[in-house]
């Protein structure tokens, strides 16, 4: 007698069918059986991107606060730039270094290097006058002598400088202004950075290229007074003064 044949009960077929919540960059599939329905199962990108691209955000923006409060060191980031010329066999040409020896040569032809003096750096050129060859004390008028030294800057210079911007500081010695008009020195150098803008204005140079500031006494060169509180007055004419610096965009 032959023995019984036992079939084997096939497990239920799966059917494939495309998600409809998927796109062609992002298939997904539904895999669906007889027992236990319909099971998605995601490929590509999961919700983790979601969270890791917040973080990034929140990284950035934390960064870019950071970096807001910084101030950049100029002078470093120059060195930076000499170095890496050297390194690639390149010939580095410090910023503004023609327009200080140019203004360097006017001063020493009109014998005002003592009284003005120029400095360089990577963002500009700065201009210090002594501000007595500007302005009596307590006054705000400009002297002739003094719009003088302006006249012949800005006559060699203005081709140079035409589109430049220049900020003007003034700034006192600690010595308490009497004046009917003018109330304290914070308005006395802001009136004469102000009287300098406007001999720069008759040279062609528009207001928007022109930025005024008033230090008062809050920024002195060299102490005003010694340890005993008794005014330097030769300390006091060096903390009058008159700064023009002139830079690019």
């Amino acid at each position: 007698m032959a023995a019984p044949q036992i079939k084997e009960k096939q497990a239920p077929a799966l059917k494939v069918v495309p998600s409809e919540h998927t796109s062609d960059q992002d298939p997904g599939i539904l895999l669906m059986s007889h027992d236990s329905g319909s099971k998605k199962v995601e490929e590509g990108e999961g919700p983790w991107l979601v969270s890791y691209a917040d973080m990034m955000t929140l990284l950035m923006g934390f960064f870019a606060l950071i970096a807001s409060f910084s101030k950049p060191d100029v002078k470093a980031f120059e060195q930076v730039q000499q170095s890496a010329a050297e390194q690639f066999g390149g010939e580095f040409k410090k910023p503004y270094q023609e327009l200080t020896e140019k203004i360097e040569k006017i001063l020493r032809q009109n014998n005002l290097q003592d009284q003005v003096k120029v400095s360089r750096a990577a963002d500009g050129v700065t201009v210090k006058v002594d501000g007595t060859l500007f302005f009596n004390s307590g006054e705000f008028v400009v002297k002739p002598e003094g719009k003088n030294v302006i006249d012949k800057l800005l006559s060699a210079l203005k081709s140079d400088i035409s589109t430049h911007k220049v900020l003007i500081e003034g700034h006192t010695d600690n010595v308490p202004i009497t004046h009917s008009i003018i109330a304290s020195n914070w308005e006395l150098s802001g009136i004469r950075a102000a009287r300098i803008a406007q001999i720069f204005e008759t040279y062609g140079f528009s207001k928007g290229q022109l930025t005024i500031m008033g230090w008062g006494e809050t920024k002195p060169e060299v102490p005003n007074v010694d340890a005993n509180g008794l005014g330097i007055p030769e300390n006091q004419a060096k903390n009058r003064r008159v700064l023009l610096k002139i830079h690019k965009d």
